[in-house]
């Protein structure tokens, strides 16, 4: 008889999961890999969501060292810094995107650190300093997740304190003088009770381009990096039946502003080395958070837990936005976020079927100052924004056991979102930047029930096929870079996603090939787009679009020490409608943003035990298809990036006994070793009648490569 496709609740924001390029042959089959969902456990294999994860294996030999590095080696997934600088991010799965990091605007793909949302992208590219996971999660996600995201969601997963008592401590250095160093330490149960781990990394480097103005203040060199990542954890068996589980986390980022090169309109693609930006200056964020987890088993097929969360974060910097010497465009932002969060999940089982209940609320305060240095004025326009919001929501997802082969998943998910949002300007040009604002608010609210539903069928205990809907759900909000009053006063309206997905799940050749697949449609209504006009941007909504893509991954054991995976993902978005404020249609002519069509990645795993250590080596190889970073055309055309293919390596000796629990293990590693250089994005720049003349562009980071020395104890 068939075991039930899955036994378990599908609350896979928790997954721990291999990626394809860590899981490797034992005995000449591929490992079963193991994942938990709120606690149980369950096989990645029988899970019907469409997820990549990374171990921390994986995190290790793929040199991963933040989100962004994860973007390479998932089918239909973005992830950049966004323009200008080095600590947001901008995140595209299945081509649903945010391009503008404003604190007035959510994105629509959600981070979460150990289980807590975080709100915004402007600094989401922080470190968070031992990693025991990452998790990838494409479609509407919603029925089993705090907050609600309409693209898709990130989980960070830091490590749990270990029962033992051990440690690591690693120092690097690598070419542009890259130095890191990194220690964690467990103290092992404490007292049959307690246990803590403690973990600290420090990461500095030379930038990658010089800068060659003189202007005061402006940097040395762009890119440069000097980041600290501290993290405590403690885990707490208070009684039989409760346990708590708490988590500081902090990241501080110092480090200098991308090169934006100025690339005139119709010139050709080449890469500088050095170049003046007078207005470039300074690129920080610090992020902090506090989470208490408690778990309370009600009974012993009933779970009721509770995720408490703070969280702050505060960004500064100084960009050039027109990228060149002359005292043209620059902005300043100063931008300061704080979070309160509160879930409860109950869990449980019965005879055929297991559930998730959930309650959500989430309250967040967020504002920027973002003045404008224009003409080598300081301070010419001065803009303050910000947004005051709180959601709550009521969740529930439940897997009934038809049979030991089919088993139907439903769930529903109800939301409310508040907003209050402000403006205020100075314009001290007198001309082009909206005049003066006096300090304004609006405020509106949004309500949405969003149901999903599944089928599963198991063909055998190796393969099972599912066929999902769900309905995805963006509140809508307002412009606080509006240019006057009645456009910040008219909020936006909700997105919205209908998405189809069929997948199949299948292990093959007696466990020695893994094929996993799916394709999906997604019908999306009201889009919300950043329209870039110059000085400001403002969110469109787009009428309605059509998205539809493939998904394969694949991983083989060709040998009981080599191992070999490709991944491949396809994306065809088209508009259905998109009319501007004139009634003009214009669904042929806009573009996606970072939706390329094509995109491939590859890997080689070689493991082999040498006696006295384990050999492990690891090539990867990614092609990415030309994309756009702005739907508007000309803006598109200006910054878009061609395609482009990296290579990454690393080779390692680990396990070299030194003592009965102690090790060192000795890797080298190369990231971009062909030094392919490909633009990432960019900003258009305007001349004083508001045609786009060209753009600041931005460049993916060039060859880098260094040594790792690892003592573990």
């Amino acid at each position: 008889m068939l075991k039930p496709t899955v036994r378990t609740p599908l609350a896979l924001a928790v997954a721990v999961a291999l990626s394809s390029g860590q899981v490797y042959a034992e005995a000449g089959a591929l490992e079963e890999v193991i994942v938990t969902a709120q606690k149980r456990e369950q096989n990645l294999q029988d899970t019907p969501v469409s997820v990549s994860a990374f171990g921390a294996a994986a995190i290790a030999d793929q040199n991963i060292q933040d989100v962004a590095d994860v973007s390479q080696y998932v089918p239909n997934v973005e992830i950049a810094e966004t323009p200008g600088g080095s600590t947001g991010a901008t995140i595209s799965i299945r081509g649903s995107v945010s391009i503008n990091p404003a604190v007035t605007w959510e994105p629509p793909v959600g981070i979460y650190v150990d289980g807590v949302f975080v709100a915004k992208n402007v600094g989401g590219l922080f470190d968070v300093a031992e990693l025991e996971r990452i998790e990838v999660l494409r479609g509407p996600q919603g029925t089993l997740y705090g907050k609600n995201t309409i693209g898709g969601a990130i989980n960070l997963i830091s490590k749990k304190p270990a029962e033992e008592f051990g440690g690591t401590l690693k120092i690097s250095a690598g070419n542009y003088r890259y130095k890191e160093g990194f220690f964690s330490l467990n103290t092992g149960r404490l007292a049959d009770r307690a246990a803590f781990n403690v973990a600290l990394n420090v990461r500095k480097r030379d930038g990658f381009y010089e800068n060659t103005s003189t202007a005061a203040g402006a940097v040395d060199d762009y890119k440069k990096l000097d980041t600290q990542a501290a993290r405590i954890a403690g885990s707490f068996d208070i009684t039989d039946r409760l346990e708590a589980y708490y988590i500081f986390d902090q990241s501080k980022k110092d480090n200098t502003p991308a090169f934006g090169q100025f690339d005139a309109a119709g010139s050709s693609f080449e890469k500088k080395d050095k170049g003046a930006n007078d207005g470039s200056i300074e690129d920080s964020s610090s992020t902090s958070g506090h989470a208490l987890h408690l778990t309370y088993d009600l009974a012993d097929n009933i779970t009721l837990k509770s995720i408490t969360a703070y969280r702050s974060m505060s960004f500064e910097d100084a960009g050039d936005y027109d990228g060149t010497g002359v005292a043209g465009f620059h902005t300043r932002r100063d931008v300061d976020s704080d979070q309160v969060s509160q879930e409860f999940q109950l869990i449980g089982n019965a005879d055929r079927f297991d559930y998730v209940l959930g309650a959500f609320y989430f309250k967040e305060e967020s504002g920027a100052k973002n003045p404008f240095d224009i003409g080598g004025v300081e301070g010419l326009v001065k803009n303050g924004y910000g947004v005051d919001s709180q959601s709550y929501a009521l969740y529930g997802q439940a897997d009934y056991y038809l049979t030991d082969q089919w088993t139907l998943t439903g769930g529903a998910r109800w939301t409310k979102e508040e907003k209050e949002a402000y403006i205020e300007r100075v314009d001290g040009t007198g001309v082009g930047f909206g005049g003066n604002i006096p300090r304004t608010k609006a405020k509106d609210d949004w309500t949405n029930v969003s149901p999903m539903a599944v089928l599963t069928y198991a063909f055998s205990n190796e393969a099972s096929a599912y066929f999902k809907v769900s309905k995805g759900w963006k509140a809508g909000g307002f412009n606080g870079e509006a240019q006057n009053v009645d456009i910040f006063k008219k909020s936006y309206d909700e997105e919205t996603v209908t998405a189809f997905e069929l997948g199949l799940k299948s292990r093959w050749m007696k466990d020695r090939l893994q094929l996993n697949a799916a394709v999906f449609q997604n019908n999306v209504k009201d889009m919300q787009l950043s329209n870039y006009l110059g000085a400001y941007s403002l969110i469109e909504n787009a009428g309605e679009a059509t998205v539809r893509g493939l998904e394969l991954e694949v991983l083989a054991a060709l040998t009981d020490s080599l191992t070999a995976n490709l991944n491949y993902g396809y994306l065809d978005p088209k508009y259905d409608s998109f009319k501007d404020q004139a009634g003009n249609e214009l669904k042929d002519v806009n573009k996606f943003p970072y939706a390329p069509k094509t995109k491939i990645s590859a890997g080689l795993e070689y493991k082999q035990s040498l006696g006295f250590a384990h050999l492990v080596g690891r090539l990867d190889y990614s092609w990415v298809d030309k994309y756009y970073v702005y739907h508007e055309p000309a803006t598109a055309e200006l910054t878009k990036s061609g395609d482009y293919r990296l290579w990454n390596a690393r080779i390692a000796l680990e396990d070299i006994q030194v003592g009965t629990d102690e090790s060192i293990e000795v890797a080298i590693w190369g990231k971009n070793l062909t030094n392919e250089e490909y633009r990432v994005n960019g900003v258009p720049v305007a001349d004083q009648n508001g045609n786009f003349v060209g753009a600041a562009n931005y460049y993916g980071d060039p060859r880098s490569y260094g040594i790792d020395v690892a003592y573990r104890f």
